[in-house]
């Protein structure tokens, strides 16, 4: 067992710019963040489709509710998408595979790429990076009662945090911010949540509480009104980009 390093910021100044000036490439320093809207790809959805497997889509057709499955078809078939152009190949040809607590990777040898993706309401969030990634985003919704699962997963500074003021937003930010490091590691959600930290500095944790023997950089951003997201990566990561994608 290990101390390892946790960094976490709220960035202001996040600016979405449009895909068709993505080079599609990713290094060791650079972490490429992309925002897909669900109802304005409606339109699409027998193009998405038709580029997902058959498991894939009796896995949609399992969904009871029509928005879910929208949602599904629409965010696997804009993942495939995407991650199709950084890796110079047709969507339908990529392979996806399980890892640790069921985390999705790629199956190529041709380049390592490490993606993770989430969705809330009307929008699908997906980071990619060349090291483990994890990405959460949350729609702030104002009627739930987070004050009910706060002693839970918070420890005694964060609950102090939460509830000096905009109480319901707060929570929500950290919310994502713990859930994006439990995606990165594969670690899952679990008793240890009010033991990994999520307010602003640099922070110290175990790394048997992780799950990880890196240290860990933690982004949060507005991802459009009233949706709050994190990302977190390697605390190398310098410089991180925005995408906003209309296919």
């Amino acid at each position: 067992m290990s101390a390892i390093k946790i960094r976490i910021q709220y960035l202001n100044d996040v600016t979405w710019v449009n895909s068709t000036a993505c080079d599609f490439l990713v290094n060791d320093n650079s972490t490429d963040v992309w925002r897909i809207n669900i109802s304005s790809n409606l339109s699409l959805l027998d193009y998405f489709l038709s580029i997902l497997h058959p498991d894939e889509i009796a896995r949609a057709n399992r969904y009871y509710q029509t928005k879910d499955r929208n949602r599904f078809i629409i965010s696997r078939g804009a993942l495939r998408i995407i991650l199709g152009k950084y890796l110079n190949g047709k969507p339908v040809l990529i392979e996806f595979k399980t890892g640790i607590n069921k985390k999705p990777y790629i199956n190529t040898n041709l380049t390592q790429l490490c993606y993770n993706i989430s969705h809330s309401g009307d929008w699908i969030l997906l980071g990619i990076s060349d090291s483990e990634i994890g990405a959460d985003t949350e729609q702030v919704n104002f009627t739930f009662k987070h004050q009910d699962v706060l002693q839970d997963n918070f420890s005694p500074a964060e609950i102090n945090y939460i509830n000096q003021s905009s109480s319901v937003e707060r929570f929500f930010m950290l919310w994502t911010r713990k859930e994006a490091l439990t995606k990165a590691t594969g670690k899952g959600l679990d008793n240890d949540l009010k033991l990994i930290p999520c307010l602003d500095g640099i922070h110290v944790a175990q790394s048997s509480t992780i799950s990880s023997e890196e240290d860990w950089l933690i982004s949060t951003f507005s991802l459009s009104e009233n949706y709050l997201a994190s990302v977190a990566n390697n605390i190398k990561i310098v410089t991180m980009r925005f995408w906003d994608i209309h296919f």
